[in-house]
């Protein structure tokens, strides 16, 4: 039975909640069912543990629980809780709760008065803003990365822009690649947007593998906050190459700096640190504190446990379409006679699996020992020179020796200068070789090219060797069928041909063959497949050296084979 509504009780103009011993609502006046939106028929008997209140900290820690629940549990009043509070209807509001235990004689809490009062345009207004960033920011970046494709480059662009918006300032990510000596840089500016082109260009110079403040966090695993610090101290504080590239290429601010607040926390995933989250703004009325580093601190654990999701992603699409750029260039070697045609599909291939832009591959001429294009793929011009190169030239060679993705700063490293015009033209920025080696001497090499920054890991030059595995295996196949034509051609050329060494059953399937009988019949004849019989009818034209069946018919006619 419902407890009778006291007027004098309903009428007080301080929203007020009373619950009971075990945390059930017991009475609620009229201005706490305004700001709850509920009426009381809904709210009385709920409990404080279902009340879904999202409890925030302002002058001091939130409790872990309902402030209801805390007070009946301790015995203490509870002041000052914020909590965002969701509506029957779906809106929300801020309230800040006082929990008042009443205590029997014994010391025991019969019930706990909780007054609510409405705080919602004070947060919303700014006045409290960490509130909203620790609430808002925080599922603004939750809703990116349900909504971001598995894609580690893509999370932290569509993340760091997203947290611009809500805090002013330069937001910056650093994650650590598969190679822990490199890493991914991102930033984003709504106040300075050329700074995310300025982080790119100083990573593209090669100078700086990692800003020394993320270097800090990551090797301590402790959080860097500076509220307030000159930005000439800043650069002296930075030290090192950054700083010295700061100083010859100012930052595109897009006003005078003369001050900077820096909050870096590490972002973790499975128990590790995987890069940082960090915040570089210009000093205003909200200097950073610890109560920023708390939410902040919540967005990049977040963060960090979707990159290591979509970094694992990536890494088993990459392994499946590398497994099936192994089998296809197999195939292909396997079923075509012609070494440029499955040259070709090996680029092809290799330019989808390694994720690079153009890849060749040059060939030893053994007149001369010189390198020839054989074979080439996503260059933009279509007229590539037929040059010839030197094994030993300066870029192809050293990538070959030390199998390491090279950035080209200076085309000069290509002495001949046709290619290195070719090059220019291109816009190639890495380069890397892998020797083509076939029955332990040089056969050729097979060249990657990006018109961009390319930091491969182990498992990518792992593939590129394997790939040259089989692109020399190409080419040794070919030679090895060259040679096995090579003396039929010399015998129809001097109107002579030798008795080929058959089996038995070669011997009967060719002389089915000459009487002109299909495969089938042949199959029929000799108690085998059909698919045998075609493989054996294929050995026999390429040993032999016969375009088609008719022509290896009239050669075993004329002379004498059967």
């Amino acid at each position: 039975m419902d407890p009778p509504v006291n007027v004098a009780f309903d009428a007080l103009p301080g929203a007020t909640v009373i619950y009971d011993d075990a945390g059930l609502v017991i009475r609620i006046n009229a201005a706490g069912r305004e700001i709850l939106g509920v009426t009381r028929e809904q709210y009385l008997g709920t409990s404080a543990a279902a009340a879904g209140w999202d409890l925030a900290e302002a002058s001091q820690p939130a409790p872990s629980q309902h402030p209801a629940l805390e007070a009946l549990e301790t015995g203490e009043a509870q002041r000052g809780v914020l909590a965002r509070v969701v509506r029957p209807d779906g809106t929300e509001a801020w309230i800040q709760a006082d929990a008042l235990p009443v205590l029997e004689l014994d010391r025991s809490v019969s019930q706990v008065i909780v007054s609510l009062a409405d705080v919602t345009r004070i947060v919303l207004e700014g006045r409290s803003p960490y509130l909203r960033y620790q609430h808002e920011a925080v599922r603004a970046v939750t809703e990116d990365l349900a909504t971001s494709r598995l894609d580690p480059g893509a999370i932290l662009q569509k993340v760091t822009a997203t947290l611009s918006a809500f805090r002013p300032g330069t937001w910056a990510a650093t994650l650590i690649r598969k190679d822990p000596r490199s890493v991914a840089i991102v930033a984003a500016s709504n106040v300075d947007p050329g700074l995310g082109q300025y982080t790119r260009e100083v990573q593209v110079s090669g100078r700086v593998p990692l800003p020394p403040i993320s270097t800090r966090v990551i090797e301590s695993g402790e959080v860097v906050l500076l509220p307030s610090i000159k930005y000439e101290d800043f650069v002296e504080w930075v030290k090192g190459d950054l700083a010295d590239y700061m100083r010859a290429n100012p930052p595109p601010w897009s006003g005078p700096v003369d001050c900077l607040g820096i909050l870096v926390v590490p972002m973790h995933a499975r128990g590790t640190i995987v890069g940082t989250l960090g915040l570089y703004e210009r000093c205003g009325t909200h200097l950073l504190d610890e109560r920023d580093v708390r939410w902040v601190q919540d967005v990049a654990d977040r963060v960090g446990a979707a990159l290591d999701s979509a970094q694992l992603y990536v890494d088993a699409v990459s392994r499946l379409e590398r497994l099936s750029a192994l089998r296809s260039v197999g195939l292909a070697i396997s079923g075509s006679p012609d070494l440029r045609l499955t040259l070709q599909v090996v680029l092809d291939r290799a330019l989808v699996a390694l994720r690079v832009d153009a890849a060749d591959i040059l060939l030893v001429d053994e007149r001369d020992g010189m390198l020839t294009l054989a074979a080439s793929v996503g260059f933009k011009n279509t007229a590539i020179p037929d040059y010839r190169l030197p094994v030993n030239e300066s870029l192809p060679g050293r990538a070959m020796q030390t199998r390491r993705i090279e950035t080209i700063t200076d085309l000069g490293a290509f002495s001949q200068f046709r290619r290195r015009s070719l090059f220019a033209r291109e816009g190639f920025q890495a380069y890397g070789a892998v020797p083509l080696v076939a029955r332990d001497h040089l056969a050729g090499v097979l060249e990657v090219f990006q018109r961009s920054e390319l930091q491969p890991d182990q498992e990518w030059l792992e593939f590129l060797d394997a790939i040259g595995i089989e692109a020399a295996i190409a080419i040794e196949t070919s030679t090895v069928l060259d040679r096995r034509k090579q003396p039929a051609r010399e015998a129809l050329t001097h109107g002579r041909a030798p008795q080929p060494e058959l089996s038995r059953l070669e011997q009967r399937i060719l002389g089915h063959l000459v009487e002109g009988y299909s495969n089938q019949q042949i199959a029929e004849m000799v108690h085998l497949s059909h698919s045998t019989v075609k493989y054996h009818v294929g050995q026999l034209l390429e040993g032999l050296g016969a375009s088609n069946r008719t022509e290896l018919a009239r050669i075993a006619t004329r002379e004498g084979w059967v």
